[in-house]
């Protein structure tokens, strides 16, 4: 035992006083025989020994007290090995980096790191020496920074410290220093210091140093497992895909289990939920430090098919939207334990596909490419139609279908069709040899989005056997890139696919004057390199209707053989059928930022969390824009938004749900290395002494000052009694 200031301990031997006095009082008493007392001896001697006793007790009692006093302003202490570091007790301008991330959650001795990382950095600020500032900053990624200033205010420090609460953020101790360093520059200290409260994860950690060696100002590592090692087991990727042999409703998930331990995990229970519903369960093993694959399939109930005749928005309304999650058992660290997908499984789309001109060579009928295109692939489009002659389309129920495809027709019957389109069907013309420019005019002229004029030939030679692509030619040009159909084609990569396509024959249009009240209603989507129109678009009350002013085989062009022709008929269907216009999306990390696409008319979004949390845009955050970018991903499931149109009421819109996780690299626990830890610790500022075992003092004269307390209460109580 050690004293803060040993000159007082001198004043211990005061405790001798009160026996001093009691020796010297009893000397002088002078023994006095008096007759009467004589009777009283014998019930003396009854009580004499508990008297003794009393009075033993309370010199003792004053001689303790009167030796606590110097005792408590000596200030004794011993030290013990301590969990803080040796450089706290110093004067200094420090920044305190909590690590806030998932990983931080992992629970260790029964209770979870983040909670040992807040008792150990409010410790750092309590033993802080005279004159030390701090500040606060969180290191997960994107994370806060409590207090952002130097300051000597302890209260304030452990208020901030104590507010910390866990995320499901990736770690990013990295970035943390950086901003660290920046707090550090204005310090008014020479001994600045990065403490870093932490499982030191080795993922937290990017690949390089935060600044040059001996750049920087001093990191001091604050483990906060005690080098113990962790495990850990989760779920780091899930997989959604097609599987054929289930029929168009089936999928194959699959499930990447990982094991960040040094044990074999045995018999895992893993459980498949489908919109919420546990529908299967298995188990795997999962040797040690290794990662295994565990397969479900399943099969989606059918939606309900509705005709051709439906509204828009009840067609928008069954897009087959479905969440998908798998889930561990939970150990100790849940959160990594669960992982979600977003699975679209539209409902069939029935097409009608109009032959204008079948040839008994296959390789020549003017559909062979367009059917090619539309059969079923490995992107599980659930696409199904019908070839029929055009002396078939009156005898045909059109209601069954969603798409008509008017392929090379010399002269369609307008009434049927017209009803079709007006019920909210999609019709799509393409132009060839057939075509009569002024019968088309005539039959279909309202259905038509612009009248046709005339066919306009363009010098061009073919060359090459097999693929017999066109040399001369006009070229595409101009494209609606925000347009649903087109936005596949938006990166320069896959727009030089649509542009490598030559047109040597194309329909010009007749111009039509503007008109204000239609401008939503028609639309050019895709035009050549001398301005003239080549897919146009327009909407009929329900119904869509796009022309494209050249053939879909290769009689006039040779789009049919380019790579962007089967996805481009693809989404031509899509959006002619009102049915979702991507496959399934991929699910985003935690604190990634998420697009969300706008329709024209919306007014306002939803978007509910699942914990159930709303954030809400209204019209100044929507109207006008294409998309709205959402940056409240704290939580891993599946978000759900609802928009408000013109007419004011919020509906579902499911096909704009999207899918959140963690980051896979959360759930390894694995430390960071010995001989990098060293070498992010030799910075600037760094001593011999930071690789001593640091000890911490405790003192005793709290203790003291209660002792204190309680021999004078027990004097008190002997002196009542007395």
């Amino acid at each position: 035992m050690s004293f803060l200031r040993p000159a007082f301990a001198a004043f211990c031997v005061l405790f001798a006083v009160p026996l001093v006095i009691h020796l010297i009082g009893k000397q002088r008493a002078k023994v006095l025989r008096f007759g009467p007392i004589e009777m009283l001896r014998r019930a003396e001697r009854r009580v004499a020994q508990r008297t003794r006793i009393r009075h033993f007790l309370l010199l003792s009692l004053r001689a303790a007290a009167i030796a606590a006093v110097p005792l408590i302003l000596s200030k004794p202490f011993f030290e013990t090995d301590s969990k803080l570091p040796a450089q706290v007790m110093g004067s200094q301008s420090a920044v305190i980096v909590i690590d806030d991330s998932l990983s931080m959650s992992l629970t260790h001795d029964g209770h979870p790191l983040l909670s040992e990382a807040r008792t150990r950095a409010r410790q750092i600020v309590r033993n802080f020496g005279r004159g030390a500032e701090a500040a606060v900053i969180l290191g997960s990624r994107g994370g806060g920074t409590p207090i952002v200033d130097l300051t000597a205010d302890r209260a304030r420090l452990d208020r901030a410290i104590a507010q910390v609460g866990p995320t499901y953020h990736a770690t990013d101790l990295t970035a943390a220093m950086r901003r660290a360093a920046q707090i550090l520059e204005t310090a008014t200290r020479s001994d600045r210091r990065i403490y870093l409260v932490s499982d030191l994860a080795a993922h937290g950690f990017a690949s390089d140093l935060p600044w040059s060696p001996g750049a920087g100002p001093e990191i001091v590592p604050v483990d906060v497992t005690d080098g113990s090692t962790l495990g850990n087991r989760a779920i780091t990727d899930l997989k959604v895909e097609p599987a054929s042999h289930l029929g168009p409703r089936g999928v194959r998930i699959t499930v990447e289990v990982a094991n960040f331990s040094d044990l074999a995990a045995k018999e895992v229970p893993v459980t498949l939920h489908a919109d919420g519903v546990a529908v299967a369960k298995g188990f795997v093993d999962v040797p040690p430090r290794q990662k295994t694959l565990k397969r479900f399939f399943h099969s989606f109930a059918a939606a309900s098919q509705t005709t051709a005749g439906a509204a828009t928005a009840a067609a928008e309304s069954e897009t087959g939207a479905h969440d998908v999650s798998v889930e561990l058992e939970p150990d100790a660290l849940p959160g990594d334990d669960r992982r979600h997908a977003r699975v679209e499984i539209g409902r069939n789309l029935r097409v009608l596909l109009v032959d204008g001109d079948p040839r008994t060579v296959r390789r020549d009928d003017e559909l062979f490419y367009l059917e090619a295109a539309l059969r079923p692939g490995e992107d599980g489009a659930q696409l199904e139609f019908t070839t029929i002659t055009p002396d078939e389309l009156e005898r045909q129920a059109l209601s069954h279908f969603d798409v008509i495809f008017l392929c090379n027709v010399k002269s369609p019957s307008a009434a049927p069709l017209r009803d079709f389109v007006t019920h909210g069907g999609g019709l799509f013309i393409s132009l060839g040899d057939n075509v009569d420019a002024d019968v088309y005019d005539q039959t279909l002229g309202e259905l038509l989005p612009q009248p046709l004029q005339t066919i306009r030939a363009v010098d061009s030679v073919r060359v090459g056997d097999d693929t017999r692509h066109l040399e001369g030619g006009e070229r595409l040009e101009r494209f609606e890139h925000r347009h649903p159909v087109l936005e596949p084609f938006n990166t320069p990569e896959s727009e030089e696919t649509l542009k490598a396509a030559r047109f040597a024959r194309y329909a010009l249009f007749r111009p039509v004057p503007p008109n204000p009240a239609a401008a939503d209603e028609r639309q050019t989507l895709m035009s050549l390199e001398n301005g003239a129109p080549l897919l146009i678009e327009k909407k009929v009350r329900d119904g869509r209707v796009m022309i494209f002013a050249s053939t879909l085989d290769r009689d006039w062009n040779d789009l049919a053989i380019q790579p962007a022709f089967l996805p481009l008929m693809r989404q031509v269907v899509r959006y002619l059928a009102h049915a979702p216009m991507e496959d399934s999306q991929s699910a985003i990390s935690v604190g990634d930022r998420h697009e969300i696409p706008l329709s024209k008319g919306d007014q306002r979004v939803e978007v509910t969390m699942p914990s159930g949390k709303q954030h809400s845009f209204d019209r100044d955050h929507v109207m006008g824009r294409e998309r709205l970018s959402f940056g409240a991903t704290d939580e891993p499931g599946l978000y759900r938004v609802s928009v408000a149109g013109s007419d004011g009421v919020v509906r579902a819109r499911p096909a704009l749900s999207f899918a959140v996780n963690v980051e896979p690299t959360e759930s390894d626990p694995t430390r960071l290395s010995a001989d990098k830890l060293a070498a992010l610790a030799q910075t600037k500022g760094t001593s011999a002494k930071s690789a001593e075992t640091p000890r911490r003092k405790v003192e005793l004269w709290h203790a003291l000052g209660a002792a204190l307390l309680l021999l004078l209460l027990g004097e008190a109580l002997l002196l009542r009694r007395k």
